[in-house]
């Protein structure tokens, strides 16, 4: 173990610090944090307040406190390294190239937590080290994990941030690191760390394995938003910048401050209904009206007592901050916007417990073993092994999309505007849905419609088509009854046929559609009917 004395004036410190964090420098220059902090306070130089980061990441104008005193007093910062002796005579070549070149991650453990929107700390601390290594087998992408890096790595930054690198879930990174023996930080560390308090880095064990292959699954546990909630680019530029800002500043609010009247007035539904099933549970038992059971409130179950307070804070926390932006708490809780609405559901974690056999259960045992005594066919009662119990650990899903948990980097309080974010991503697809759904059957009343309106104009040309067909048959009967006339006429010369002629002429004019001859009797003859319909006809006694 060598050391390195790093000098820098107080105004490079200063300028160094403002651009690239405390987290930065102790990075770039692989000093811990605590030591850099300590040092950097020692020399009075202002470091950016708390929110500053996650302010100058949503594009909020900043304040820069000015530097004071003596700019051009040296500041020593003591470097660690570890270096052979022939490495240790390198130490000054190597080390003005460092702002350049970082192969590696340094042993120095960063500050970097995860707030709800991604700090420049983290961007920083994954540029100062190299890509993963990956390699292609049956078209598919695998990590290449070497237990020094990946030791190195999840002690400089969280393991969430470590997971977004090798493009893997945080889940994933964890079973890596147990099967290689890597330790990891501890609950805790990390807030430790940015609090200034003294941590233990664990040391690596040896170990046998020194790589592992791992498939590269392109999901990462924080890194797998909506594609419209990082981006808001559905939103108006204005209005982007306004949520993108009160998102940022989003607070919880007190622990006993008063809720909004929706929440309130959901929380007497919630005990209403959790006193009815008391009651029905001690009249009917555990397993009271099973098949006709009543349809609880939301949030009623799934979580613990103990953790719906926290649950309703939550929902309160984000409706203070969005009613002002046009949005609406609904009775049932769910976050709606004009038409469109996205639910919330929490949920909580169980741990598995030895079960302890009740006063009724172990009767039941001692029943058996008496009966065992006496029959060999006795059946032992089925008593479960195991109990499951909320151990606090709360997850929040959006719409059924997107999931917050609570975990050993963050909790679900540090997410909201996170939450925030992913409520305006959730409500954007929900419109779209709504949209394509109208559109369709937009198209699908217009198809009707235009269905209807052939089917109508096929009717109105069967119809013309049979009226045409009946009036030319009516003129041929005119015909035929004129040809048959004249024909009668000629073969009876003779014979005055004049009368009855005079009267067949009359009924060939009644039955000629181009004469339409109204005769006394029959009336006048509606030519487009069928022969059926039109007659002549004999009517009955009632006519």
């Amino acid at each position: 173990m060598s050391s390195t004395t790093v000098r820098l004036t107080r105004k490079e410190l200063y300028e160094e610090i403002w651009k690239i964090s405390v987290a930065g420098v102790s990075k770039k220059y692989g000093i811990p944090y605590a030591r850099c902090l300590a040092k950097i306070k020692a020399a009075q130089i202002p470091v950016p307040p708390s929110g500053y980061w996650t302010k100058l990441n949503f594009g909020k104008s900043v304040e820069q406190t000015p530097l004071s005193g003596d700019g051009d007093a040296v500041v020593e910062l003591l470097q660690e390294t570890s270096l052979s002796t022939a490495d240790e005579k390198k130490t000054e070549q190597v080390l003005p190239l460092q702002e350049e070149t970082a192969s590696e991650p340094s042993s120095a453990s960063s500050p970097v937590d995860t707030p709800p929107q991604k700090p420049p700390e983290v961007e920083i601390a994954q540029m100062n080290v190299t890509p993963p290594e990956t390699i292609e087998k049956f078209g598919q992408a695998y990590n290449v994990y070497h237990r020094e890096t990946l030791y190195q790595e999840v002690w400089t930054m969280p393991v969430t941030e470590v997971a977004k690198r090798y493009k893997v879930s945080d889940v994933a990174i964890h079973k890596v690191c147990k099967s290689l023996d890597i330790p990891t930080p501890p609950q805790g560390y990390w807030a430790k760390l940015r609090a200034g308090k003294p941590v233990k880095k664990l040391p690596l064990p040896p170990g046998k394995e020194q790589t592992k292959l791992g498939i590269q699954t392109g999901i990462s546990h924080l890194a797998n938003p909506p594609k419209t909630t990082a981006s808001l680019e559905f939103l108006p530029e204005e209005e982007r910048q306004v949520v993108l800002n009160v998102a940022a500043q989003i607070l919880l609010p007190q622990e006993h401050a008063r809720m909004r009247p929706e929440i309130v007035a959901h929380r007497k539904r919630i005990a209403e209904w959790n006193k009815r099933k008391r009651q029905q549970e001690r009249k009917f038992g555990a397993n009271w009206n099973r098949g006709r059971r009543e349809v609880p409130p939301p949030f009623a179950e799934g979580v613990s007592e103990e953790q719906q307070p926290r649950t309703f804070r939550l929902i309160d926390a984000l409706a203070k901050a969005m009613v002002p932006l046009g949005w609406r708490l609904t009775e049932d809780l769910r976050f709606a916007r004009e038409q469109d609405a996205v639910t919330l559901t929490f949920s909580e974690s169980t741990d598995q417990i030895l079960h302890t056999p009740t006063k009724e259960e172990n009767l039941k045992l001692l029943e058996y073993e008496e009966e065992r005594k006496k029959y060999s066919w006795a059946a032992k009662p089925q008593i479960r092994k195991y109990d499951s119990v909320y151990n606090g650990r709360l997850s929040l899903c959006v719409n059924g999309a997107r999931t917050f948990r609570d975990c050993r980097s963050y909790v679900l309080e540090d997410r909201l505007g996170d939450m925030m974010l992913s409520i305006y991503g959730e409500a954007e697809q929900v419109k779209q849905a709504r949209l394509a759904r109208e559109e369709a059957e937009r198209q699908r009343q217009e198809q009707e419609r235009k269905r209807e309106e052939r089917r109508q104009r096929y009717n109105e040309e069967v119809d013309r088509t049979l009226a045409l067909v009946n009036c030319a048959s009516d003129y041929e009967i005119a015909c035929r009854i004129r040809s048959y006339v004249s024909a009668m006429e000629k073969a009876h010369a003779d014979q005055d046929l004049s009368a009855w002629a005079s009267w067949a002429r009359a009924k060939a004019d009644w039955y000629d559609p181009t004469i339409a001859k109204e005769d006394e009797l029959l009336g006048k003859r509606e030519h487009e009917k069928s022969q059926e319909s039109k007659g002549p006809q004999h009517k009955g006694y009632r006519w």
